[in-house]
């Protein structure tokens, strides 16, 4: 019998600052710039203190029934777009949209013109740049960040030291502001090469030791996210628990795994899911999801939408105990997202001649564009927790109850959907697809 499994993580992440001892080479020159007036005002109010504005990530109603999307909605959205449009039937996969619309955002606060208009549209439904950016800053810093939930998220832009590159003051210090980005002017040779790379892996907690394997003659600057998370279960399993176990892949055969059972209080379903939710420490759950018998996973995967995603978590039951079994299992991923945006609608950013960064610069040389959107994510689940890292880069480039419980069974021993979630705002940081397991 063919099988299926999905994973989605869901969340969002914090990550400390690169400071002193990090490894950066002589040539790279770490720049602050100046900040503004309400940034010097504001300065001591991060992180989840009281002060801390909250995002709205519910979704409302008007008068006549149409959704009024919030921000949460959006980037539910945008999360799912963003698996339909990088899903290739039978390969795993695991993407965070947090760390690339993170990445996308910086990058977002030099856009004008139809290329601002573009990315509005594609990162946040048409959101103005201003609020939205404003939005993910408040949602990253009031994330949870425990000693058993880690969660960290870092960002930096790394300028080319070169006479004909010009960067707008107005751009760094935004993005220091409401990303904490570190700003780097380094010459963009092997030792900028090596110097970046090991700030990815230092963000990532080595889960990302590297991001780029080049950097190419015509590039100025890499504006870069970096996410780390390291959550242990709420109930880690027992020696006992975990047992040897049959995965089955969609496209036939068998693989053995170690599986690892439990039995868990909230069980999901919809007309095309089943799957239950199994919580971490402080703040998180690990979200199962099973595409029910007879649904294939690219069926599965292109029918998701921000509210099914809401409506199936929302409506979590708990007159059942779950039957519930996870596959130990490790995954790697890596992706250009250039045409994926481009196919989501962001087209003019990666045209050398329709590109209008103007907001980020200017260079002697040519008109500034975006020429590539990498991507990189890891995840390692076993019986103590799960964690997690991802990176995105992108480079700018010149152009010249008591009653007896009914028990339901869901043992991810087919490809599923699997996300890592944030409690309160249920919003996906990582969003995965496994067809085959590796452990």
């Amino acid at each position: 019998m063919k099988r299926k499994l999905v994973t989605i993580l869901i969340g969002c992440m914090a990550l400390g600052l690169f400071g002193c001892g990090s490894g950066l080479s002589d040539t790279t020159k770490r720049l602050t710039p100046q900040q503004s007036e309400d940034s010097e005002q504001n300065a001591n109010h991060t992180g989840n203190e009281d002060q801390q504005a909250e995002v709205d990530t519910t979704e409302k109603k008007t008068e006549d029934g149409s959704a009024e999307t919030s921000f949460g909605y959006r980037y539910r959205q945008f999360a799912l777009n963003l698996l339909q449009q990088t899903y290739e039937d039978g390969k795993n996969e695991m993407i965070s949209p947090l760390s690339v619309l993170a990445a996308l955002t910086m990058t977002e606060n030099g856009a004008k013109g139809d290329t601002l208009t573009q990315m509005e549209q594609v990162l946040s439904g048409g959101m103005p740049a201003e609020q939205q950016g404003k939005e993910l800053s408040s949602c990253m810093k009031n994330l949870p960040d425990t000693e058993n939930a880690h969660l960290n998220i870092a960002n930096s832009i790394w300028l080319k030291d070169a006479d004909t590159f010009h960067v707008e003051d107005d751009f760094l210090r935004k993005n220091t502001e409401l990303f904490d980005a570190e700003i780097y002017q380094a010459p963009f040779d092997d030792s900028t090469l090596k110097d970046i790379n090991t700030w990815v892996s230092n963000k990532t907690e080595k889960m990302i030791p590297e991001i780029l394997d080049q950097i190419e003659y015509d590039s100025v600057m890499y504006l870069i996210n970096a996410v780390a998370f390291d959550a242990k279960w709420q109930s880690p399993y027992e020696k006992e628990d975990v047992q040897d176990g049959t995965f089955t892949p969609e496209n036939g055969g068998s693989q053995s795994v170690d599986m690892m059972y439990s039995t868990e209080g909230y069980y999901l379903e919809d007309d095309s899911t089943t799957g239950f939710i199994r919580p971490y420490e402080e703040g998180y759950s690990f979200v199962a999801l099973l595409p029910k018998e007879g649904i294939s996973m690219s069926d599965y995967i292109s029918q998701m939408s921000a509210e099914k995603l809401v409506t199936v978590i929302a409506n979590a039951g708990t007159d059942y105990e779950v039957d519930a079994a996870i596959p130990k299992f490790k995954s790697e991923y890596s992706v250009e997202l250039n045409d994926t945006l481009k196919n989501m609608g962001m087209t003019d950013a990666f045209d050398p001649e329709k590109a209008d960064f103007s907001g980020i610069g200017t260079s002697d040389r040519g008109n500034l564009y975006i020429d590539m959107v990498l991507h990189k994510t890891y995840i390692e689940v076993d019986e103590q927790g799960t964690k997690a890292g991802a990176a995105t880069v992108v480079g700018i480039a010149e152009y010249a109850s008591l009653e007896t419980p009914v028990v339901k069974t869901v043992h991810l021993d087919r490809p599923f959907v699997y996300a890592i979630i944030d409690n309160e705002t249920q919003m996906p940081i990582f969003l995965g697809v496994t067809e085959t397991i590796t452990q």
